[in-house]
């Protein structure tokens, strides 16, 4: 439900950087990268409709994301910049797409390593969709991070690196509470009897833990916080974070459990 809102701002981001990429072989993965997400938000908007079909009401939620993304575009909160700010703002929305990247990079690993939703109670369609989608996050995990050095500069290294935690200081609570919201919306409106809309956002991120050990069906937001170490180290570099991923979604399971 939220993810054409943020694939289209990156497509405009990464599109308004493209002009600034003097290597070749990163403009190609650039390009290739922003015909996934375009390709991503056209497919989401199909999963949009399938929703609004079952009677879900998401326009006035989607509205909002659209109305923080116009914010986040080339003049933020509608402010002109001279030359040299807009290049700095645009290395800050390209680091805030990489920092979001970290997140589906290991969602995507969770999902090809553990098939949560193959041959389950999932919807065919949405288990599909999300399958195709993630994997797709993990082949071009690198890109954005590339992308985000390479505006930056060799020789701008250091502030490269402390720039990037300060972006993700805002980037990890906000796609957080943004994937909150959506469950929240979607679960007010669901026919099942349970109690989840009523969860707070903490027992929401707890719940998580609990079902990712019983079901495998949720990822652990414990293992998603947890990868953050990675992200801290000077060297981090996506490419690698495959595996890292993998142990960490199996390690927070074994720390809950060691803890109750």
């Amino acid at each position: 439900m939220i993810l054409p809102v943020g694939e289209l701002w990156v497509c405009r981001t990464f599109n308004q950087a493209l002009p600034y990429v003097t290597d070749e072989k990163l403009r190609a993965d650039v390009k290739g990268f922003v015909h996934q997400e375009a390709h991503h938000a056209a497919a989401h908007k199909v999963a949009q409709d399938y929703l609004r079909h079952y009677d879900y009401e998401i326009d006035e939620f989607i509205g909002s994301l659209d109305t923080i993304a116009k914010q986040l575009n080339t003049a933020p909160l509608g402010l002109t910049l001279s030359k040299n700010l807009e290049y700095r703002w645009l290395t800050i929305r390209v680091g805030i797409a990489a920092a979001v990247e970290h997140f589906t990079t290991m969602l995507g690993t969770w999902c090809l390593d553990d098939q949560p939703w193959q041959n389950k109670t999932a919807d065919e369609m949405m288990s599909d969709l999300m399958t195709w989608h993630l994997a797709e996050e993990v082949e071009h995990r690198s890109v954005a991070f590339d992308l985000y050095m390479h505006l930056c500069g060799e020789e701008n290294k250091i502030f490269a690196y402390l720039q990037r935690q300060i972006i993700m200081t805002a980037v990890a609570p906000g796609f957080t509470f943004a994937i909150y919201q959506c469950f929240k919306k979607l679960t007010q409106q669901d026919t099942q009897p349970k109690s989840f809309h009523r969860y707070g956002l903490l027992r929401s991120l707890a719940q998580t833990v609990i079902e990712n050990d019983r079901s495998k069906q949720v990822p652990s937001f414990f293992s998603m916080m947890l990868s953050l170490r990675h992200w801290l180290k000077p060297s981090y570099h996506p490419f690698y974070e495959r595996r890292y991923f993998l142990k960490l979604c199996r390690l927070s399971t074994t720390l809950y459990w060691l803890k109750h």
